[in-house]
């Protein structure tokens, strides 16, 4: 049976490839996230997270440690 995963979308400041980099390894980390991006060309600087079991809270509490703001992208 396939497994369902949540699409969590964010408003960032990751900006740049730099910024991105910072938070590969920390997101790269989570066996939950089976796959994310950044938007850098969009206004918003959207991250798209598709996980498991992984919390709003929890990825913005990474995003905001790892030194970027972060809030959820609301339609």
């Amino acid at each position: 049976m396939e497994q369902l995963l949540q699409i969590l979308v964010f408003k960032t400041t990751i900006r740049t490839l730099e910024d991105k980099q910072k938070l590969t390894p920390l997101l790269d980390h989570w066996e939950q996230i089976s796959r994310w991006t950044v938007d850098c060309e969009d206004c918003d600087c959207v991250l798209r997270i598709e996980a498991d079991g992984v919390s709003e809270q929890e990825i913005m509490e990474l995003v905001r440690r790892a030194g970027f703001e972060c809030e959820v992208l609301i339609d």
